[in-house]
């Protein structure tokens, strides 16, 4: 019957633990969302390394070979010299078939850099690592959200199954006033018209369950989605009690809670920190570089290996752009104006936060109030249905005040089941705003 149905545990009554956590987990594992949140994370993590391989020893091939058309060949001018020393000195001691052709056909060698003082990318390093933070904070933000999410969701099917079950139990009684009306017309007791009141307020009954029925399914539905699973999975909707969380900590615990969790909180520091990087970037970018580079190779016309055909050279190399127009001041003043506005946006986040939580809290002070309030409205709702279908019954009462004592009693439970799911999701919100749930769990 519709009385049982509505019947719950006083407030104070909790399940232990958390009652939805487990399929915040599970969503946890399978959101699609999420997974592409994580695998950004863990790029940011690989450009990381990338930055940090930029200050490494770096080691190269290359090899060119060349046909060559034309151009100058140093042979040329030798041999004719060498070849007239050879009939001075009367001996074939200086070769004249020199081929030193310029550029040479092949050059290859390995080349083995190190940087020395390179400025730029050291703090290239630093700002991949703080973005890599940022990055971080930004998929703890995704993942206190879906929690919510999933919390919400949850709720939205468990209310709507509850409605539908509602309208489930109230047909039965609206099936029986149909019956007493037409026993009392029958009777002579009634007019006809009696009956078709009782129709109608069956017909307009059940349209509501096929509606309520169908809010259900979508609800169900988007449930399942965010979990990750097949759209029509079976849910098994827990008991009012499990649901009734208690509100046992003050407005200033839950912003303390807040200012020390919220992940949008530790995404502004990294924003700043980001900012400040880009600021000592551009005024990196103004500095010389060092590097050291050695190369081992052979090169000539022809590939020959030996002793007498390979080279090796040692290089310190010094780059330094000294004036490019003005580009890195005004890359410089960009940047500082970039580190200002993440102040800005970092200080206005915690006041978003604070803003939040405030609200939240307050929200759920009110609505769990009202449960009690929509209790005794329920209770008196029902004890004045009973009356009335009784004195119908009984042929004293008008059907008129049989249909809006039904109305009412409809009504009221209706109310009972929306304020206590309100209720619900007032804390779900509470619970997000104020970081109040353990993610590692």
């Amino acid at each position: 019957m519709l009385v049982f149905l509505l019947a719950a545990a006083p407030l104070a009554v909790r399940a232990q633990g958390d009652p939805l956590g487990g399929y915040v987990r599970q969503a946890m594992e399978n959101n699609l969302s999420l997974r592409q949140e994580r695998l950004s994370a863990e790029r940011s993590s690989a450009a990381v390394r990338e930055a940090r391989g930029l200050l490494r020893p770096t080691v190269s091939f290359d090899a060119r070979y060349s046909e060559l058309s034309g151009g100058m060949n140093l042979g040329d001018l030798v041999n004719p010299a060498y070849a007239a020393l050879n009939q001075v000195t009367g001996t074939t001691q200086f070769p004249t078939n020199i081929d030193a052709r310029l550029p040479m056909a092949q050059e290859t060698k390995i080349r083995i850099a190190q940087p020395l003082l390179a400025p730029a990318a050291w703090e290239n390093q630093r700002l991949r690592r703080t973005l890599a933070e940022l990055d971080g904070a930004a998929l703890g933000t995704a993942t206190r959200q879906l929690a919510a999410d999933v919390q919400t969701a949850y709720l939205d099917y468990a209310r709507s199954a509850r409605v539908v079950e509602l309208y489930r139990n109230t047909v039965p009684l609206l099936q029986e006033n149909l019956r007493v009306a037409e026993r009392r017309v029958a009777n002579g007791t009634a007019t006809p018209d009696a009956v078709l009141r009782a129709r109608a307020e069956r017909a307009e009954t059940e349209q509501a369950l096929a509606e309520a029925e169908g809010r259900s399914t979508a609800a169900l539905r988007r449930f399942n989605f965010l979990l990750g699973r097949e759209l029509d999975t079976p849910v098994d909707v827990l008991a009012d009690s499990a649901l009734a969380y208690p509100l046992a900590v003050s407005e200033e615990d839950v912003v303390r809670s807040a200012l020390a969790g919220r992940e949008e909180l530790t995404q502004g520091d990294a924003g700043v920190r980001a900012a400040e990087s880009q600021v000592r970037l551009a005024r990196a970018g103004q500095l010389p570089t060092v590097a050291l580079a050695v190369d081992y190779g052979i090169q000539g016309n022809a590939y020959r290996f030996g002793k007498d055909h390979d080279f090796a050279i040692a290089s310190l190399v010094v780059s330094w752009n000294a004036w490019n127009g003005g580009q890195h001041g005004a890359r410089r003043e960009q940047a500082r104006l970039d580190a200002d506005r993440a102040r800005s946006r970092r200080e206005e986040i915690g006041r978003q936060v604070e803003l939040q939580v405030r609200t939240a809290y307050r929200g759920a002070q009110v609505a769990r109030g009202a449960i009690a309030t929509a209790e005794e409205r329920l209770t008196a709702a029902e004890r004045t249905y009973q009356l009335v279908a009784r004195r119908w019954q009984e042929g004293i009462a008008a059907q008129i005040e049989l249909l809006d004592a039904r109305t009412s009693f409809t009504a009221a439970g209706l109310n009972l089941i929306l304020t206590r799911y309100e209720y619900a999701a007032r804390w779900v919100e509470l619970e997000r705003s104020a970081a109040l749930r353990d993610l590692a769990r």
